[in-house]
């Protein structure tokens, strides 16, 4: 065994409000492999070089969904087609939709603490397969545009909790019911060509477009219900509904439910191109990415994920 390479982002939420974890994480994980700590995304392609030269067995990663996404992008392009470790997601961001979409829950103390004796006992892992998207050469498990990136722009703007974005989100839907100027503003709507497996969809013109290889997006919202129901494939669904539409199907997006077809196009595919007619913002992961008018998404690796 070639041991355990730990990432840590300290910008993350949670680990900039404990800044004593790099302390502690260091003291867990002892000489069963090597904690680093990153300053800035720079930093990744040195870390991940060595952790490849020690031909780790497990990469844990303490941060958030945007510290899994920059961090995963890294590995896949400096590993190549050599095989890659397992991967376990310690948390410690202002967004784990990943982890919750997986059932990993605790602290990164207690989940590397269980993850270090398991290993150190040679104990079996739990371990899930997961596919992970590639979206315009970066590596992530969600893709979202539109009404998704701009509830993420104020909810980021106002840097605020878990509990910040509940308010925000009744806000918003209060904002719906009034026809508040916000609320227009977050579901204005933009014309887009999607190609999803080949075919056309027929809609043109949306309020947003996602998608994703887990269930759960954000803030408990699970609109891509069949997300992993076909391995080597994406759930991708776009939406052309008006504020107090998309507002209506609110239950089926927190049940993981089926979408009515009259707002929404829905497609399970392994490649797909978004032409915008103007260039905008999108998020991978929670982490927003620069404007742009053409988005390519295919299947990338499908990773071992330890959950338990």
């Amino acid at each position: 065994m070639s041991g355990i390479g730990v990432i840590l982002n300290p910008h993350s939420r949670s680990n900039r409000q404990n800044p004593e974890r790099l302390t502690r994480l260091g003291f867990i994980i002892g000489d069963k492999g090597a904690l680093k700590s990153t300053q800035d995304i720079s930093d990744l392609p040195t870390i991940m070089h060595e952790f490849k030269e020690r031909q780790i067995d497990i990469l844990a990663i303490s941060g958030g969904d945007g510290t899994n996404h920059c961090t995963l992008t890294t590995l896949i392009n400096e590993y190549g087609d050599t095989p890659l470790p397992k991967i376990a997601f310690l948390r410690g961001g202002t967004m784990n939709a990943i982890a919750e979409s997986l059932h990993i829950y605790g602290s990164p103390e207690q989940i590397l603490s269980n993850l270090i004796f398991k290993y150190h006992e040679d104990q079996p892992f739990e371990v899930e397969e997961v596919d992970v998207m590639n979206i315009n050469g970066k590596y992530g498990f969600l893709f979202g545009n539109g009404l998704i990136v701009r509830f993420l722009e104020i909810y980021y703007k106002n840097k605020g909790g878990p509990l910040d974005a509940l308010w925000l989100f009744v806000r918003v839907v209060a904002g719906v019911i009034f026809n508040t100027k916000r609320s227009q503003m977050l579901v204005e709507r933009f014309d887009a060509e999607v190609i999803a497996g080949g075919e056309n969809w027929g809609f043109k013109n949306f309020s947003f477009i996602d998608a994703g290889t887990i269930e759960d997006f954000c803030f408990g919202f699970k609109p891509l219900y069949r997300a992993r129901s076909k391995p080597g494939c994406f759930q991708i669904m776009g939406c052309s509904g008006t504020a107090r539409q998309i507002l209506s199907t609110f239950p089926s997006i927190f049940m993981g439910r089926k979408m009515p077809r009259r707002l929404y196009e829905d497609s399970l595919v392994s490649e797909a191109e978004i032409h915008l007619e103007r260039p905008q913002t999108y998020m991978i992961d929670g982490d927003i990415q620069d404007a742009t008018d053409y988005i390519k998404i295919k299947t990338g690796p499908r990773l071992k994920v330890i959950v338990r």
